[in-house]
């Protein structure tokens, strides 16, 4: 197939080619485009024609790339916003938890360079997102910030997330991102805190260790890939019967943990527990005091997040520490570049720590 005509340089008919089919919408901010061979192949052009074109759209804004994945549509450089000093910030819950620090940090930085914040919550739903997204596309935005919503199953509004960066609104994700956007994102490394968790149960001399994750939200599932690693590096053997799988409706009405089987037999089973966060911790120490079990006597127990409650219980709790405020910050400094063109892409994994306090302990022999 030739596109290009005998009236310009080769580079240039690739250029206006792919711009003309961004431009048609025939393909959306965060589709991948043919690879270098491909387009070369496709319009009967050396490599170094195709290389050339995409290096400069890349420079231009049309196009992004992700090492190792590909070249990607970019928001269209032709439709920047008009400097509305306004970022919008979506994130699951707003008034509670670890969330108000995540704000802050952003609003701090946001406030330090003339830009007001905009805040919406989906409170974990996707009709809710729908929503909000809706509202953000009827306001003047120069981006967007957004903790995905049940970020492990499949989202219904990736339309709305293309319709704003088709209007040359950047998006950046924090704590996960939706596998079928490449966007911008910045996240703690959550399986490295699952194994950071694990392991210290194991370093103390536990063996048979449990966990309780999060099924709907990506962190669930990288914390349990951690805790898998830990298991496999020590030649510790992995059972399904240690672990339990809760979602957003159990954790809205409160995990029946009394009554929960599965959690029983957990319990009964292992010395170390790993719990989805500090919220879910708290609720699994008063379940052991009813049965007469001490933490962490009887039973050991990491949990992730380090907030405010880690340390209001008669227990202070061992905790992989999320980076809150910091996190905030760095999305919001990153946003900044995006918005002022010095960078189009963010893939960034935040280290987590651990925090040890009195809910761990070598198990009883």
């Amino acid at each position: 197939m030739k596109i290009i005509a005998n009236s310009k340089p080769k580079y240039q008919a690739l250029k206006e080619y792919l711009t003309g089919i961004i431009r048609q919408e025939t393909m959306k901010p965060g589709e991948r485009i043919l690879s270098e061979n491909e387009l070369a192949y496709k319009f009967e052009i050396s490599r170094h024609t195709v290389r050339q074109a995409v290096g400069e759209l890349v420079s231009e804004g049309w196009l992004y790339r992700i090492k190792g994945k590909g070249t990607f549509v970019d928001r269209r450089p032709d439709r920047n916003p008009p400097g509305t000093k306004n970022v919008g910030v979506m994130t699951t819950y707003l008034n509670d938890y670890i969330f108000p620090s995540i704000i802050r940090g952003i609003d701090n930085v946001m406030n330090e360079h003339g830009y007001n914040i905009m805040l919406a919550c989906t409170y974990n739903r996707h009709e809710k997102e729908r929503s909000c997204l809706n509202g953000f596309l009827k306001k003047p935005l120069d981006g967007l910030i957004v903790e995905a919503t049940k970020s492990a199953l499949p989202n219904p509004n990736l339309d709305l997330y293309r319709e704003i960066s088709a209007k040359g609104i950047p998006v950046l994700f924090i704590h996960g991102f939706y596998n079928d956007l490449n966007y911008s994102y910045i996240v703690e490394d959550d399986v490295k805190a699952g194994y950071m968790a694990a392991m210290h149960l194991i370093d103390m001399g536990h063996k048979n260790i449990g966990g309780i994750f999060k099924v709907d939200d990506i962190q669930g599932h990288n914390r349990f890939k951690g805790y898998q690693n830990a298991l496999k590096s020590r030649g510790l053997d992995f059972s399904d019967n240690n672990v339990v799988w809760f979602d957003t409706g159990d954790m809205e009405a409160g995990p029946d943990i009394d009554n929960h089987d599965g959690i029983k037999e957990m319990l009964d089973l292992c010395t170390g527990l790993l719990c989805y966060n500090d919220q879910l911790s708290i609720r699994i120490i008063d379940n052991l005091r009813s049965r007469n079990l001490k933490i962490p006597e009887n039973k050991s127990l990491v949990s992730f997040d380090d907030s405010e409650i880690a340390v209001a219980s008669y227990v202070k709790l061992t905790t992989v520490a999320h980076p809150k405020e910091k996190l905030g910050r760095k999305a919001a400094n990153s946003m900044l570049d995006m918005i002022n063109g010095e960078k189009k892409f963010y893939g960034v994994k935040m280290k987590p720590h651990l925090v040890i306090r009195s809910s761990t302990y070598k198990p009883c022999i």
